[in-house]
């Protein structure tokens, strides 16, 4: 039996121009995600919910559950996440389940990190669906932070296309984040969520 220590709760709430979802808008507008974890040493538990402009859900929420540990100099991280459509219309699948790994390594300024996300069967009318992401993120001093990120995403049901961003944020003070991030794909003739857009957002974590 595991001895685990008592757990460590925690919240993360991001207030964004424009929600983004694997490079693609998510929202017309303002996006509000919510983040809720309890920490019991390695492992976690939580959840996350937000808003989505689509016709065929209102929004997205539901529990996740992972790891977070250290080996060989690298950060390793996995979750689980059972993705529930709010107020869904038939036919749109109600539920999806979402996997993912990633590892990263600090080199002095420098960390790069490399993702993975795959989901059997999407939320709507995406089935199974491949996310890979190479990132880096850069400290200039110790409240600016330059990052960029390459993605290359696989669907079916879906178009597949790859994705690519770069901003900076700034810590204001703790728990307060500001970032300001450029995103666009190599598909902006498919249509709004493909293009270029710049978004601004606020992060708190308590």
């Amino acid at each position: 039996m595991l001895d685990l220590p008592p757990p460590d709760p925690g919240i993360e709430m991001v207030i964004a121009s424009r929600g983004i979802s694997k490079g693609l808008a998510q929202t017309e507008g303002p996006q509000v995600l919510v983040r809720p974890e309890a920490a019991f040493g390695p492992f976690h538990v939580g959840g996350y919910a937000k808003n989505v402009t689509s016709p065929s859900l209102d929004g997205e929420a539901g529990p996740v559950a992972g790891f977070r540990t250290s080996a060989g100099g690298f950060d390793l991280n996995g979750s689980a996440t059972l993705k529930l459509a709010v107020a869904p219309v038939e036919p749109t699948d109600g539920e999806a389940l979402e996997l993912t790994v990633s590892a990263s390594r600090r080199f002095g300024a420098a960390t790069p990190r490399l993702s993975l996300t795959w989901s059997p069967d999407d939320l709507g009318s995406t089935g199974r669906s491949t996310y890979a992401e190479a990132s880096a993120a850069w400290k200039l001093g110790g409240a600016v932070t330059l990052n960029a990120a390459y993605a290359l995403r696989e669907r079916d049901g879906g178009a597949d296309y790859r994705a690519f961003n770069a901003g900076i944020a700034y810590r204001l003070a703790d728990p307060l984040t500001a970032e300001l991030r450029w995103y666009d794909t190599d598909r902006s003739g498919l249509g709004e969520p493909y293009r270029g857009r710049l978004v601004g957002s606020l992060r708190a974590r308590f």
